[in-house]
């Protein structure tokens, strides 16, 4: 039997490429889906999906509104289309970010495309003020020194508005170079692992990860990093502004 880095813990779940089983959902019509996590993994509020689609496809049919929604592009070419009006061209490292007032589509370029996408309800709170659709690129701000020396990060979406109720952050670390701490906090994570690898603690195990590989920790699962020999980034959903209520 083929062995596996794949392991689901109690409060974790690290999925490998080597674990993908392809889904479909209607609008991507037969693109292949895998659903790296959703609510059906309890405590999830979230579904965090990777979407492989051919050249020149997209949807098949508008995604509906109801949910707000982070679209990153991992390779090719996209067009984001929300309400009928285009939105963003994303291409690698191209990102945005819709409110899920609006239907949107996605059209693809003349190369497949492969997409990470986020999607969670929102959850108001009285007197934030409105969130807005935004996009961008991860090179468009250099990436911010952190305390620790060789760890620096880059924010995709505003951290000081509390109308957002969500962080999507890439994250990354020379050679050798982790966290300072073992994190214990109410915010659930989603991570997918863009370069690199090294390793990676989840509750009380030591587990190795790679690029490609997707992690899910929920609320209050022991977490630490450090990177292997190479430069290693993810990036990472956080929920921020709310507590569960």
């Amino acid at each position: 039997m083929q062995r596996s880095r794949g392991v689901r813990g109690l409060s974790f779940t690290l999925v490998t490429p080597a674990n993908h089983y392809p889904s479909r959902l209607p609008s991507f019509g037969d693109a292949p889906v895998v659903k790296l996590v959703t609510p059906r993994m309890a405590p999830s509020r979230i579904g965090e999906y990777l979407i492989s689609l051919p050249a020149g496809a997209g949807t098949e049919r508008a995604v509906e509104p109801g949910f707000e929604t982070f679209l990153y592009a991992l390779e090719g070419e996209v067009a984001v289309l929300a309400g009928g009006d285009a939105k963003a061209a994303l291409h690698a490292g191209g990102f945005a970010y819709l409110p899920g007032d609006d239907v949107y589509e996605i059209a693809v370029g003349d190369e497949p495309a492969r997409l990470l996408m986020v999607k969670r309800r929102y959850e108001p709170f009285p007197g934030v003020g409105a969130r807005h659709a935004l996009s961008g690129h991860r090179d468009d701000e250099p990436f911010a020194d952190t305390d620790v020396p060789g760890f620096r990060r880059r924010e995709l979406l505003p951290t000081a508005d509390p109308a957002f109720d969500f962080n999507m952050s890439l994250l990354a670390f020379d050679p050798g170079v982790g966290l300072d701490k073992v994190e214990i906090h109410d915010e659930e994570h989603g991570l997918y692992m863009t370069a690199g690898g090294g390793t990676y603690l989840l509750e009380e195990r030591e587990l190795p990860v790679e690029a490609g590989d997707f992690i899910y920790m929920a609320p209050y699962c022991p977490q630490s990093f450090v990177a292997g020999d190479e430069p290693s980034e993810y990036l990472l959903y956080k929920d921020v502004w709310r507590d569960g209520f």
